[in-house]
């Protein structure tokens, strides 16, 4: 069952993350008390790291859960048709590189100007495809926005971009090797 345009290079993702990374840099830096407020951990920073992780780990075993019922099962196979053929380093990268640009504009810009929902509304559009069947990515990009924002609030930055990227690492890589373009 083909859903879209077929396999995505990885580079394409790496650029697109890439410039919401660098848009998120330049906001942070013009914030009145300066860059490392937004981005500082609420506590220390290996509690915020355990934090984000655990969440992430959460996110990624629930999705796992559901992904039988079938708008996830097609979801699934959509998104397996784009990275099925990703290597292990174009999982990792895009997974570290997406986490860190998108949490970086998403909690450390937008959260604390437009709040929780309202960021996380922004946050499932950046994931709405225009196409009938992956509409649930925007409905798992909203909840999963929510899990990353209460990270934000509980442990700052790093808790956030460490769920996140957590949760893309993992899922990146299921759906890599769970790809029919591979065996196993």
């Amino acid at each position: 069952m083909s859903l879209g345009p077929g396999p995505i290079r990885p580079v394409l993702v790496v650029h697109q993350e890439g410039v919401i990374g660098l848009v998120a840099v330049v906001a942070v830096a013009l914030r009145e008390h300066g860059p490392f407020g937004p981005l500082a951990p609420r506590g220390g920073l290996p509690e915020a790291l355990l934090l984000g992780a655990v969440v992430g780990a959460v996110l990624a075993v629930v999705a796992w859960g559901l992904r039988r019922l079938p708008p996830l099962e097609r979801l699934e196979t959509w998104q397996r048709q784009l990275v099925g053929e990703w290597s292990v380093g174009d999982a990792v990268a895009v997974a570290l590189l997406s986490g860190i640009a998108e949490e970086a504009l998403f909690r450390a810009v937008l959260q604390p100007l437009v709040g929780l929902w309202t960021a996380a509304l922004l946050f499932a559009v950046l994931h709405f495809v225009p196409a009938r069947q992956p509409w649930a990515w925007s409905a798992v990009a909203l909840a999963m926005g929510l899990a990353f924002g209460v990270s934000y609030q509980r442990g700052g930055y790093p808790a956030s971009a460490s769920a996140h990227v957590t949760v893309n690492l993992v899922g990146l890589l299921r759906l890599r090797r769970a790809s029919p373009a591979r065996p196993g």
